[in-house]
């Protein structure tokens, strides 16, 4: 599975936010929804305040930028 998008920030007239989440082949929809949540909750202590970041492992990972990173 792999998804990517954009958003802009609220209350900011400058900042578009761009982000990107993938898992491997082998995860149930289930099981990448898990992975992908868990590395979510890792964002507060690794990325608080940042203006990117990523967290990987070996199944699934998630990364957000304040530059378009992706390409089309």
């Amino acid at each position: 599975m792999y998804a990517a998008g954009e958003f802009k920030l609220e209350g900011s007239e400058k900042e578009t936010v761009y982000g990107m989440a993938q898992c491997t082949r082998d995860l149930s929809d289930g099981d990448c929804k898990t992975c992908l949540d868990g590395l979510i909750g890792d964002f507060p202590s690794c990325c608080d305040g940042k203006q990117g970041g990523r967290v990987v492992t070996g199944s699934c990972n998630i990364r957000y930028e304040i530059y378009p990173f992706v390409k089309a």
